[in-house]
């Protein structure tokens, strides 16, 4: 863009259109790189965020340089800049790039208002495509490159829901209903949300898959107002993460319904039926129920008519304990 007298009233009319049009911030630093002439960009630490664009429109990365300009008043970790050769710069085109940069400051923190939480976030574009088994693995790489992970790391996938607020960490996101945060082995941090569920730890190019199997081990863990676990490793469950895949078929259908029928006949048969899967005794259960022994015999007498199966016996208990499950995997539908 030529320096003219007009020239500040099209950068601002730009950047108005890219807010209004909901662009992210890629768009937004290029579209400052290609107005300028040169290469412009975004940083920010606390996110984990570093974009800058080349003034023919191609990401590459580089630091911040040039004319830098801090995204919010009192904040240095947030920045933006514009990397113009000082050579034969006028004072016109000086004075353009100043509102070019202030109006890219600007632009930036809108957007960052608007896509992420008072609580720190990834930027949700590079983590989707860290998960995504089409992607190929030179955009994965660059996505995590984009989210400051080694791309020669080991990770791990957690999901959740229920984040309580300011509790998001740093690399996590919301996609869908679920927040996913993706973080190297050996920081993982502690669980932040209700339930959740991990994936095993893998290399970059596996973490589509690791993410996969954290889905289907959150399906496992507590329902709304239930007895659960409220966190749980895919690694863990093993073969059983198999069993989320087959909880439509018509035999855990019936099961389910059978166990259902149950639970709505006696109010206290969940939480019974729950602690003798839990516990190796039925005395066991007792404790865990806060019941005398008598009380825990008596009902799980009732519930082996009602069910039609002895559930205090080792195959019983089994056909319980995957029953318990089927019905935790058909209501939580993550």
């Amino acid at each position: 863009m030529d320096p003219d007298a007009g020239a500040a009233l099209q950068v601002i009319a730009h950047f108005d259109a890219l807010v209004d049009a909901r662009a992210g911030l890629e768009a937004i630093v290029r579209a400052a790189a290609v107005l300028a002439g040169c290469p412009a960009g975004m940083a920010d630490r606390a996110r984990r965020l570093r974009i800058r664009v080349l003034p023919d429109g191609r990401r590459a990365d580089g630091e911040p340089t040039g004319a830098t300009v801090p995204v919010s008043s009192g904040r240095d970790d947030a920045v933006v800049w514009l990397e113009r050769s000082g050579d034969g710069t006028g004072t016109a085109r000086m004075e353009l790039d100043a509102i070019l940069v202030e109006r890219l400051a600007t632009t930036v923190r809108i957007v960052l208002d608007r896509t992420w939480s008072d609580a720190p976030m990834a930027d949700p574009a590079s983590v989707e495509l860290l998960v995504d088994a089409a992607v190929d693995e030179s955009a994965r790489a660059a996505a995590a490159r984009r989210l400051g992970l080694p791309v020669d790391g080991v990770f791990v996938v957690t999901v959740g829901i229920g984040a309580a607020p300011g509790h998001r960490r740093t690399l996590t996101t919301r996609l869908g209903e679920l927040d996913v945060t993706i973080e190297p082995a050996g920081r993982r941090g502690a669980p932040r949300t209700r339930c959740s569920a991990a994936g095993p730890p893998v290399e970059l190019r596996d973490l589509p898959s690791s993410y996969q199997q954290a889905r289907l081990a959150l399906r496992f863990t507590c329902a709304a107002d239930e007895p659960g676990p409220a966190h749980v490793d895919a690694a863990a469950l093993g073969g059983m993460l198999a069993l989320a895949e087959g909880c439509d078929s018509p035999a855990a259908v019936a099961e389910t319904a059978l166990l259902d029928r149950v639970i709505s006949a006696h109010p206290w048969a969940l939480d019974t039926l729950t602690a003798v899967t839990a516990e190796a005794s039925l005395r066991g259960a007792a404790a865990a129920l806060h019941v005398h022994h008598s009380t825990v015999q008596g009902r799980v007498e009732l519930l082996d008519r009602a069910l039609g199966y002895p559930v205090a016996t080792a195959l019983g208990r089994t056909r319980l304990t995957v029953a318990l499950a089927l019905r935790r995997l058909r209501r939580n539908r993550w």
